[in-house]
């Protein structure tokens, strides 16, 4: 493995009251440390050469946390460096992240099972009581096998996020991806501004709920006081380094929005002639990540998590030589171990005393969906049946649902092209149709002999972790199916499973929609729940056929019946087993 400094990067940064992006090749200097006792001097030499007239960008690990302020606590990634900077003459201006970079990622694997996370939330609020804490930021690490260019995977999430403080680190076989929504600091002359994210809420896809969602968000008590201790805190580090009287709040509990969630911000300004790395001394590890109070908060984040932190939460910026600094806060970061063939992204959220551990994890997953997003090579799907006889079945269903999902995706749909393929299959034989379309409008039609699925029963475990029901890819028919996939992977043996959501309601199955006949009725979840609008599904109800109506476990004890349905297969009787022993699913860190 080489050694790991920054040989490139590209990053947004401020220039004439202007935010731009920047590009930077052929460093002259390497600034890295790999122990505690190093960092110090690693940051003394950055300011230094950002004195002398170069450009210093990098990053900051959270690990490195204790050799600013030795009493607080940090486990240790030891594959991350503590520091790493790249020294350059100059950038040049870009137009951002290109589309190319080919990559590949699998399944993101929480590092921590469900069961396990909620207990660490309940341990949290214990400490809380118990008056050790007032507030932990908590959080989990996801993992995924990685082959490809991380560069692409960075211009996925800087598109999926739409965040103004991105960077990316190529560090040779390593890299950092970083579409990061939140500044730690900016400083231009002795100005010195943080603005902590704290509070947050998930996107809804309708218009309606979402904008009833931000509005939550404004008048949620927890998140308003959550907010503010953090805010409180910020101007104590800022305090630490600030001329007398300087520091004041410009902005307190904004709502900004992005493509999956809404979150609040405040903004937290002083006046100080401290250099960049008196700064970090102050104010790092960033209050909006750690907790309240910070030195106790960090030991029990290092006891309840684990594995280190690595760069999530730490910073990644560029420090200029006109004497402007800009760091953000390492969230919405993904960390690349090309050798080991593994991506890694850290998520978390906040701890209070009224936290309700369920509603944390669902944060978390809310914080997660930008990987989902991140993803430009996702294209829609229909898959459909076709007859001699009778053609495509249900076409005008499928047809519309595709339409649907190209206006929700922002993507180009030739609908005249479509049916020109479609009306071209003559086959003397049933078939299956795979029609797959991309975002600048292409479309391919795929012509498959018909599979004979049979009438047998299947076997189907009812999956041990939910889904959440506001996840956009569940609504819309895509070839993005990394829920599925999990899902299915916990279960590698099984043809289908059955999946839930964080209330409890049923949902769908990996293949298709959930019919149970019950009261002498046949019911099906509504789309609500959370599961994609099935065309057979939409035609059973037009008919009359089947009915709505949320489904719980309890429903599944006293049905006669439960079958997966949907336009291709028909009906499929399936046999829930609802204690079935999940396949370990874990992958070891980077």
């Amino acid at each position: 493995m080489s050694r790991p400094e920054v040989r490139s990067a590209l990053l947004q940064y401020p220039l004439a009251g202007k935010r731009c992006w920047l590009e930077f090749n052929r460093p002259v200097d390497a600034i890295i440390a790999n122990e505690l006792r190093y960092v110090p001097a690693a940051m003394a030499r950055a300011e230094r050469a950002a004195n002398a007239g170069h450009w210093v960008v990098g990053m900051v690990s959270y690990d490195a946390g204790p050799a600013f302020d030795d009493a607080v606590r940090a486990a240790r990634v030891k594959r991350v460096p503590l520091v790493s900077f790249g020294v350059f003459d100059s950038p040049v201006r870009s137009a951002g992240p290109s589309v190319s970079g080919g990559y590949e990622v699998g399944p993101w694997l929480p590092n921590r099972s469900r069961p396990a996370y909620l207990t660490s939330v309940r341990t949290i609020r214990e400490l809380i009581a118990a008056g050790e804490t007032y507030q932990v930021n908590f959080s989990v690490r996801l993992r995924s096998p990685f082959d490809g260019d991380p560069l692409g995977l960075f211009g996925d999430l800087v598109r999926a996020q739409s965040a103004g403080h991105s960077a990316f680190l190529d560090m040779g076989d390593r890299a950092v991806c970083s579409a990061s929504p939140e500044l730690f600091v900016h400083k231009d002359g002795d100005q010195l501004t943080s603005r902590p994210m704290k509070g947050t809420i998930g996107r809804h896809p309708d218009p309606e709920w979402d904008a009833l969602a931000a509005l939550h968000l404004t008048r949620s008590e927890k998140d308003l006081a959550e907010n503010t201790m953090i805010v409180d805190m910020v101007r104590n580090d800022l305090g630490r380094i600030a001329d007398t009287g300087s520091v004041r709040v410009s902005a307190l509990h904004s709502i900004e929005t992005y493509p999956t969630l809404h979150t609040m911000t405040s903004t937290v300004e002083a006046e100080s002639a401290a250099g960049p790395a008196e700064i970090f001394s102050a104010m790092f590890p960033a209050a909006s990540i750690t907790g309240a109070p910070k030195v106790r908060t960090t030991e029990i984040i290092e006891a309840l998590e684990g594995d280190g932190r690595g760069i999530y939460t730490g910073a990644v910026g560029a420090i200029a030589p006109d004497g402007t600094m800009e760091f953000n806060i390492a969230i919405r970061t993904v960390w690349v171990d090309r050798c080991r063939g593994v991506a890694e992204y850290g998520v978390g959220g906040g701890v209070v005393w009224d936290s309700d551990p369920a509603e944390e994890l669902r944060e978390v997953e809310h914080k997660s969906r930008v990987l989902s997003r991140a993803r430009s090579d996702f294209r829609l799907l229909e898959t459909m049946s076709w007859t001699p006889a009778g053609g495509t079945h249900l076409r005008e269903r499928h047809l519309d649902r595709l339409a649907h999902s190209s206006d929700h995706f922002n993507f180009n749909l030739d609908l005249p092209l479509v049916r020109h393929l479609m009306d071209g299959v003559d086959r003397d034989s049933p078939c299956l149709l795979r029609l797959l379309s991309s975002a600048d409008g292409s479309v391919e039609l795929e012509v498959h002999d018909a599979p004979d699925f049979g009438l047998t029963p299947w076997s189907v475990p009812l999956d041990v972790e939910p889904v959440q029901s506001e996840h956009e890819f569940l609504f819309h028919k895509t070839t993005l199916r990394e829920v599925y996939d999990a899902a299915r992977s916990r279960f590698p043996d099984s043809p289908d499973v059955l999946l839930w959501n964080e209330r409890g309601d049923l949902t769908e199955t990996t293949t298709g929609n959930l019919v149970v006949e019950l009261d002498g009725l046949l019911v099906t979840p509504p789309v609500s729940c959370g599961l994609l609008p099935g065309t057979q599904r939409a035609h059973l109800l037009a008919s009359g056929e089947i009915t709505e109506r949320s489904l719980t476990r309890a429903d599944l004890e006293r049905c006669t019946g439960t079958w997966m349905i949907n336009s291709v297969r028909g009906w499929i009787p399936i046999e829930i087993v609802q204690d079935a022993v999940a396949a370990s699913t874990t992958l070891e860190a980077p």
